[in-house]
This record gives structure tokens, sequence and C-alpha cells, in this order.
């Protein structure tokens, strides 16, 4: 734990972008030192169809999922420290939020799979 899910206007982020823009959400995480590292978990999908209601700008929306335990300024701590590395990574219009979720333990489940 954390999940973090990234979701962005295809066209806020070049693919030749993406490979800087994980590494440097990931350490964003890993620097407020509220996670093992080996557990962070992170995603990006970009979205190819959207409607803002801001005209030619684009939105990073970033979803924290992370077990329930952390006070609430642990995760303001993670929100901010997260906004911050995105907002550097973009250039442009854009609309960036971070969401930090409380996932529930009594229905998470997880297994890894061998070879």
């Amino acid at each position: 734990m954390p999940h973090i899910i990234i979701e962005y206007s295809q066209t806020s982020l070049c693919e030749e972008e993406l490979a800087g823009f994980m590494a440097e959400a990931y350490e964003a995480v890993n620097s407020t030192q509220l996670f093992e590292e080996e557990n962070i978990k992170l995603r990006l999908h970009p979205v190819t169809h959207f409607q803002l209601g801001l005209p030619d700008c684009g939105f990073i929306h970033a979803m924290c999922r992370i077990h329930i335990g952390k006070t609430e300024a642990e995760k303001k701590h993670l929100s901010k420290t997260l906004l911050a590395a995105i907002k550097r990574c973009v250039k442009g219009r854009m609309v960036i939020t971070v969401e930090v979720m409380d996932m529930d333990r009594l229905c998470y489940a997880k297994t890894i799979t061998a070879d």
C-alpha cells in the first residue's frame, strides 16, 4: 500500500514524458516516509475523451488509496507532496487534483502468484 492511480488527459503528457513523470510521482510518495518503498504501487491511465468547464485545459487526477490508520495530517502531507511533484512536471494550463482515500481492510484481498 498505497495504490497511486493517476488519470490524465492524454494530451497533457507526451509519451517521452511518462517515465520521468512516473518517477517524480513515485519519489514524492516515497519521500513522505509514510509507506515502505516496496509497497508503493503507481499506475498511469490516459483518458482520451473528457470534458472540462475550462477551455483549452487538461487535467491530472491522482487517487491515493491507502489502508486505514494514517492521521489527517499524514494524509494532508501525502496530498500536498504529490500535488507539488505533479505540478513541477507539467506545462501549460492544467487542472491538478489529488485525492487520498482510506481502503476498507476487511474488503481488501491480495495475493502474489509465483511462476
